[in-house]
């Protein structure tokens, strides 16, 4: 009998705005997985015993707290490299129509 041991697994898929520029170190879809304790209590549902639920629970809990600090690390580079590709295209845009103010005002 093959036995299965319980994770939990968290994806995304951005959807970048047009023409964003990102590290090559981030990708735009993720799949992570993370194991739910040392995988001898993956039948502590099953089980009768509360230290089995208990350790179980433990392990979910700890798999979460992994999957959060995971995703959260990569979102926010995610958010630091979008905004920052954000204000580039801010500052070209501004300088752009400064200087057609200024072939305006010379006209």
């Amino acid at each position: 009998m093959t036995t299965v041991k319980p994770t939990v697994s968290a994806s995304y898929t951005l959807q970048l705005p047009a023409g964003t520029e990102h590290p090559p170190s981030l990708t735009p879809t993720v799949t992570h997985t993370f194991s739910i304790g040392n995988g001898s209590s993956h039948g502590a549902l099953d089980s009768d015993s509360s230290a089995d639920v208990r350790e179980y629970y433990d392990g979910v809990r700890a798999a979460i707290a992994a999957a959060r600090l995971k995703l959260g690390e990569e979102l926010t580079a995610w958010r630091d490299a979008v905004s920052s590709w954000e204000v580039g295209r801010e500052r070209k845009l501004k300088a752009e129509k400064d200087e057609e103010d200024e072939d305006e005002e010379e006209a």
